[in-house]
């Protein structure tokens, strides 16, 4: 049998209409996989191959002029450096692209060709602090920082107050680098600080931050790691020591007349026999009695901090008359002391380091805290004055080379 063939439609029958039904939502723009190839400007004629240890390499096409402008770095891996060339010949045979290879974060690398290339609208407003952290480790590493100039200044206000994050302690060798990158004094002072009073040292000996990350692996001078540990060891001697008195003195009888701890002035004797009788089980509970040398102490600043605020005297109450006298707000001192410890701590910064931060700073456009100004006020002075006296020792040399001169030709003359 045949099948029947259905009869064609004409614009004379009549229409039909379907009731209303939910249309399936259409995408606003079509989600394709990412390429792995990125081009950067319709007139590219350079292939940069960044590969990395964890993911398949990205391929960026962009222009070699523009690369060679924004980077000494670039521009000798392009012009003189053969080594860094990835199969010249072969490449130009194939399509006339010369192609090098970069061992770099593909993002990181990818934003600095954004911005050579005029593509401000893809340049984050906001980037994340790990952005941040790649991106500096990629512009110091090619010598080309000065190009972030539009941005530097607002990306490095937004970690003004991160000393204060959640998770400074853990990060906060990320916002150094970038601090480092950019010249900003006071966010790089922070983060020093931030990393003295929250190290530790591990079983190996070394010392590593609250991850357990060992500080010399990160990227820091060489300088500054002497630095921080120096002035850990020192600031937890103070404190040590600052709970170390108080305990020598009242157990030796060395208190003087007028007692430093007891503040009601009555019954002192009895006053300082009840913080010290209480103090001491609460440092052993504590894990800190016997005070322990601090050669010895492992543990980071803030941790001895927290244990010291939470340790509290038993006050004495005066019993000889009505109402009894209460001696709570006598104390030892100790967290007086750990605060002033704290505060006082200086973390002096090499000649190196101010200078590497007063030239960032110029060059990304921050402006300069008080302290790197009068530093650079006293270099410039330094080196006026050391100018001078060059001028002056040359024209010290001119006078005698031109007095003995004299002198020769008088012998000359006489002879």
């Amino acid at each position: 049998m045949e099948p029947v063939e259905k009869p064609v439609e004409t614009a004379q029958e009549p229409l039909t209409y379907a009731s209303p039904r939910a249309l399936t939502p259409i995408p606003e723009t079509e989600v394709v996989p990412e390429s792995l190839t990125m081009e950067f400007h319709r007139d590219a004629d350079l292939r940069v191959i960044v590969e990395t240890s964890d993911s398949d390499p990205a391929i960026y096409m962009v222009c070699g002029s523009a690369m060679t402008c924004a980077s000494l770095v670039w521009r000798s891996m392009l012009y003189h450096n053969a080594a860094y060339n990835y199969n010249v010949e072969a490449e130009i045979k194939q399509d006339q692209f010369q192609s090098i290879k970069l061992n770099s974060n593909p993002e990181a690398v990818g934003l600095l060709f954004r911005i050579i290339h005029y593509d401000f609208k893809h340049v984050p407003k906001e980037p994340t602090l790990d952005q941040l952290f790649e991106l500096g480790k990629i512009a110091c590493q090619y010598k080309c920082t000065h190009i972030l100039y539009p941005w530097a200044c607002h990306w490095a206000s937004r970690l003004s107050n991160f000393v204060a994050e959640e998770n400074c302690y853990s990060e906060c060798h990320k916002a150094l680098h970038v601090a480092w990158t950019f010249g900003d004094l006071k966010l790089y002072r922070d983060m020093v600080d931030a990393l003295i009073v929250s190290t530790n040292i591990d079983s190996d000996g070394k010392i590593v931050n609250v991850s357990g990350q060992p500080l010399e692996d990160m990227l820091m001078p060489r300088d500054l790691l002497d630095i921080i540990i120096e002035t850990r060891a020192s600031t937890i001697a103070k404190i040590l020591d600052a709970v170390k008195t108080p305990i020598h003195i009242l157990s030796h009888g060395e208190q003087s007349q007028r007692s430093e701890y007891c503040k009601v002035g009555k019954d002192i004797q009895a006053c300082e026999i009840m913080m010290l009788g209480s103090i001491i089980p609460a440092l052993t509970k504590a894990g800190l009695f016997p005070i322990p040398e601090p050669d010895k102490f492992t543990g980071s600043i803030e941790y001895l901090k927290n244990k010291l605020d939470k340790i509290k005297t038993v006050p004495y109450v005066g019993k000889e008359w009505m109402p009894h006298t209460s001696h709570e707000n006598c104390n030892l001192g100790i967290c007086e002391s750990v605060t002033i410890c704290l505060k006082g701590m200086v973390v002096p910064l090499s000649a190196s380091i101010m200078i590497w931060m007063s030239d960032q700073a110029k060059i990304c456009g921050i402006k300069p805290t008080k302290e790197l100004e009068e530093w650079q006020r006293k270099s410039e002075d330094a080196s006026l004055e050391h100018l001078s006296l060059e001028y002056l020792a040359e024209s010290d040399r001119i006078c005698h080379l031109e007095n003995q001169a004299k002198e020769e030709g008088d012998i000359a003359g006489s002879a």
